[in-house]
């Protein structure tokens, strides 16, 4: 089984720019590599904050992007978005049953869980798992296959890594979620968006992933906590694969447009310049 992630797109309304950057034509070239160069996907997700101001404009401009991909295609939710102009949209995207953008997925080869970490003021950044949401990731995980692996996606992490601007946007109910999990069963693996930043570790023995945004980035700065650093850093997506208890995710810059070309041959590991390695 294979999927692929992006995360953290921040749509604008169209003919408008972000921190100027255009935020659509990012995602517009990661949907055009994702269509030519993989033809054995199960579906696309996107991790959340889809728009930068929750607008319905935005989000009429991001479905039309994601009307080009040739896979079914995952929404979630960030702390960016809002619901309401955001179903106004994408009229059957995921239900839990009490308005919340979450859903499980039995695949043959793994059970995907995807939860709405979105807090309800519009001045909350940090995330947040109300009661109603814990009660849906407890039947989830109860009720999941235990012979195929479990993974679970949410736009916050549930621990602090070591970026105090972003750490204080972090997943508010984190304690309340593990003890879901100790009631239950542990994930075999977690997803995250939010961050802007490529990171990997294990909440207490639960490994995770958090890849770069398709938009923007947040700067490595371990010190600053007045505002939030940003750069313009390169984008990439995740290809997640899944193989019996085996889990691989590979991450690709999709804007790279450089040479590539043998690391083996003498020629080019002589090279001096870029245009010897184009001969």
């Amino acid at each position: 089984m294979k999927f692929v992630t992006l995360t953290d797109t921040h749509l604008v309304p169209p003919g408008r720019r972000l921190y100027a950057l255009d935020p659509a034509a990012r995602l517009a070239a990661a949907v055009e590599r994702i269509n030519r160069d993989h033809d054995d996907l199960a579906f696309l997700m996107v991790m959340g904050d889809l728009a930068h101001w929750g607008e319905q404009g935005a989000y009429e401009a991001l479905k039309d992007l994601l009307a080009l991909s040739r896979v079914p295609v995952v929404l979630m939710m960030g702390n960016h978005d809002r619901r309401e102009p955001f179903r106004a949209v994408f009229h059957e995207a995921d239900d839990d049953g009490n308005g919340f953008v979450q859903a499980v997925r039995q695949f043959e080869h793994a059970t995907i869980v995807t939860l709405d970490t979105l807090g309800e003021s519009r001045d909350v950044h940090a995330g947040r798992l109300c009661g109603t949401r814990l009660s849906f990731l407890e039947r989830a995980l109860s009720d999941a296959p235990r012979d195929k692996p479990l993974l679970l996606f949410q736009h916050h992490p549930p621990l602090d890594l070591g970026l105090p601007h972003m750490d204080a946007y972090r997943l508010q109910d984190s304690e309340a979620e593990w003890q879901v999990f100790r009631r239950t069963r542990m994930p075999d693996f977690m997803v995250f968006g939010h961050i802007h930043r490529p990171a990997a570790g294990a909440r207490r023995g639960i490994p995770f992933h958090i890849q770069r945004a398709t938009s923007h980035q947040v700067a490595f700065d371990l010190t600053t906590t007045a505002y939030i650093p940003g750069t313009h850093e390169a984008p990439d997506y995740s290809v997640i694969t899944v193989s019996g208890r085996d889990i691989v995710i590979l991450q690709r810059p999709f804007l790279y447009d450089g040479p590539t070309f043998s690391l083996d041959s003498k020629a080019t590991q002589a090279a001096t310049s870029v245009d010897e390695l184009q001969r």
